[in-house]
């Protein structure tokens, strides 16, 4: 399994190759369904941006300027703990 960057196939489906996914929306600029880059694990058949290690998932969190709030307490959560949580999901 693989940490990737994807987008949703044509028909706005999920790709076969994504196990967990739908994580850290982000539009770009392509035309709807695909107008959303999305993070989440696949299995090792996708072709997508792969993220080598957390750094480089963290590099890509911080460049889109993400900001992780719990909605009822509005409690910033650091980003390190939100790519902690994604990357254990590699198993």
């Amino acid at each position: 399994m693989k940490m990737i960057k994807y987008v949703l196939t044509s028909e706005g489906t999920i790709p076969e190759y994504v196990i967990d996914g739908g994580y850290l929306p982000w539009e770009n600029n392509g035309i709807w369904p695909q107008n959303l880059d999305l993070v989440g694990v696949a299995n090792d058949s996708a072709t997508e941006y792969t993220f080598a290690n957390k750094a480089s998932l963290t590099a890509y969190v911080e460049s889109k300027g993400f900001e992780f709030k719990n909605p009822i307490t509005e409690e910033s959560t650091p980003t390190s703990t939100v790519v902690n949580n994604l990357w254990e999901k590699l198993g």
